[in-house]
C-alpha cells in the first residue's frame, strides 16, 4: 500500500513538471540557480504571470532592457514569496 501511494506521488509529480511551459521551467531553473527555494521561485512566477499572462510574461523576461516597473515588480513579488 506505501509503494503505490509512492508511485502515485511521483507520477503526479513529473506531470506537474511536464505540463510547466518552457518559460516557466527555465524561469524557476534559473532562479533556483540564484540560491532561492524552488517554492518561492515558483510562487515569484506564478505571481507575475497572473499579473503579466504567460505571453507577456514571456516577453518581458527575454528582453534585453526590462521596463523599470516590469523590474519592481519582480522585486516586490520576490519579497512577497520569501515572507510566505
Amino acid at each position: 500500500m506505501r509503494i503505490q501511494s509512492l508511485i502515485v506521488l511521483i507520477s503526479c509529480s513529473l506531470l506537474m513538471l511536464g505540463c510547466a511551459s518552457k518559460t516557466e521551467r527555465q524561469f524557476i531553473s534559473g532562479c533556483k540557480s540564484g540560491g532561492i527555494e524552488g517554492s518561492t521561485c515558483s510562487c515569484i512566477y506564478d505571481k507575475l504571470e497572473d499579473k503579466y499572462g504567460e505571453d507577456g510574461l514571456k516577453n518581458n523576461i527575454y528582453t534585453l532592457q526590462q521596463t523599470e516597473s516590469f523590474q519592481m515588480d519582480m522585486v516586490n513579488t520576490s519579497y512577497q514569496c520569501m515572507k510566505e
